[in-house]
């Protein structure tokens, strides 16, 4: 089988109960790879943060595939490891003090956009609003900046963002609606990222372009 072709969840369960959990995880990654690299670097703001917790998620579902039930989709499943991790991530991260650098943040910890059309200069400013949005989203409180990246960015449905975090939808609705309050609220009086002090404040202008 060609491992490039995507499979349902379900296929790839089969292969892993059947016993091919090589090929099942093959598979796997290749199905989950870019939505949950996706998900790590909105979660944690750098691409080597991103990656690192990639590895640890892609271990884990390889030791944990086994316990999964049934009981919500695979897919809601995978995403509650994932965030856990990177709950977990963010914690160590702020043990140590690690901050992003300037030059790494904007050029090499990218969400890639492929607009072939799209001229260099105009996809210069669009990765640099992105960049700014995503300094932005990463200011919001913790259970409102998940909620906002599951549902407004990774397009998870809210009942299955609720899932991930544990609470109820009437809760995860109301937790959104602060959350892009309050995102609003960060751009709309400025803010400063980390290793780009000497830049200055950044406001509302700076990303209207991505609001």
């Amino acid at each position: 089988m060609d491992e490039n072709v995507n499979l349902t969840d379900e296929e790839i369960l089969r292969f892993f109960n059947e016993g091919d959990k090589e090929r099942a995880l093959k598979l796997f990654i290749n199905q989950y790879q870019a939505r949950l690299y996706s998900l790590t670097y909105r979660m944690l703001g750098n691409h080597d943060d991103a990656m690192d917790a990639l590895q640890e998620i892609f271990i884990q579902i390889n030791r944990s595939l086994q316990t999964f039930k049934g009981r919500s989709s695979l897919y809601t499943w995978v995403y509650r490891l994932s965030s856990n991790i990177c709950f977990n991530f963010r914690k160590k991260r702020s043990k140590t003090n690690r901050q992003m650098e300037w030059d790494e943040g904007l050029q090499s910890a990218m969400l890639p956009i492929e607009r072939p059309n799209e001229d260099p200069d105009t996809m210069c400013e669009t990765k640099y609003n992105q960049f700014l949005v995503q300094q932005a989203i990463l200011k919001l409180p913790e259970t409102q900046r998940v909620l906002l990246i599951l549902h407004d960015l990774e397009g998870l449905s809210v009942p299955d963002a609720a899932s991930i975090l544990n609470i109820n939808t009437n809760a995860a609705k109301s937790r959104i609606h602060r959350a892009r309050a309050a995102l609003r609220n960060i751009i709309s009086k400025g803010f400063v990222v980390k290793g780009m002090e000497g830049v200055g404040v950044f406001t509302s202008e700076d990303v209207s372009k991505m609001i």
